[in-house]
């Protein structure tokens, strides 16, 4: 498979031989919602030549698709911003994204957000891209941030995403020792009545799963290992509350703030398959220097 960055290029096999172009494309995990998009504002050609989802697809033909050209988004206004990016290529970005920066604009913060800096980041470049955020962080968590740059990467992020090919896990510091060294918290989560973004355990709540693992002590504080099974909003700072052990420096669900000014949760690990190639792709992190402080 190959292709620019707006283009995808797959060549029929023996085995594939005599399908409708339809099916040859759904067999290649092309969503439903992709192929009416590119029907309708994109182009599917067959060895050059624009065909429909009827054609018959024969061995060794060269399908190629052409999703439609990036639309402007008048609401996200490039900004020059200091990001540290892990990698990069035409398809995705890695951003190890530092505290107090939003993944893209909210009400409560409109700028300054990694969308604006990403945006900024290809216009120098002279990059046509789109910010399609795979994951997301908090604000003040720090950490992998993986970004698909156009619509093919990020259908294919996020189906790996939804089928749980794509894995990642976070270190955290929390109050307290930490008895139990290893344990899953199967606790629903919703929105607390009147707050904008604050979480409450509820068996109203949407279904959130953490597993979590102890790496060291610490004098008042354990160093653990967090793995969501789900990505609910907050889920592993209000798992943790609950379970009598929040955050240090996590305000918002009762970590002692005294010793830092941010909640010390880091996204440290990442792995998938590239969505163009499919080749296995792993990172990690370090911790930063910020919650390093507050164990030594």
């Amino acid at each position: 498979m190959e292709g620019a960055n707006n283009q995808v290029v797959f060549y029929v096999e023996s085995s594939e031989n005599g399908k409708l172009i339809r099916e040859f494309l759904k067999y290649k995990d092309i969503s439903e919602r992709a192929l009416k998009k590119l029907r309708n504002q994109g182009e599917i050609l067959c060895n050059g030549d624009a065909v429909t989802w009827r054609k018959v697809v024969n061995t060794g033909d060269e399908i190629t698709l052409i999703y439609p050209d990036t639309q402007e988004n008048e609401y996200l206004a490039p900004e020059p911003l200091a990001l540290n990016i892990i990698y990069e290529d035409m398809d995705i970005v890695l951003v190890n994204k530092q505290a107090g920066i939003c993944i893209h604009p909210t009400l409560s913060h409109p700028a300054g957000t990694l969308a604006n800096g990403l945006i900024y980041h290809w216009s120098r470049n002279n990059e046509k891209a789109t910010f399609h955020a795979v994951n997301r962080i908090d604000r003040n968590t720090t950490g992998l941030v993986l970004v698909a740059k156009n619509s093919y990467s990020a259908q294919r992020l996020f189906r790996q995403r939804q089928c749980r090919q794509l894995t990642r896990s976070y270190v955290a510091l929390v109050h307290g020792r930490v008895v139990d060294q290893e344990k899953s918290l199967d606790l629903p989560l919703k929105k607390c009545e009147g707050k904008t973004t604050k979480r409450e355990i509820s068996v109203e709540g949407q279904a959130a799963i953490t597993h979590f693992k102890v790496l060291e002590y610490f004098t008042n504080c354990t160093l653990i290992r967090l793995i969501p099974e789900t990505g609910r909003t907050h889920q592993i700072r209000v798992h943790l509350s609950h379970l009598g052990h929040p955050l240090v420096g996590d305000k918002l669900y009762g970590g002692p703030t005294d010793i830092i000014s941010r909640h010390c949760l880091h996204a440290d690990r990442m792995a998938f398959l590239h969505p163009r190639t499919g080749e296995p792709m792993s990172f990690q992190l370090t911790l930063p220097d910020d919650i390093v402080q507050v164990i030594t």
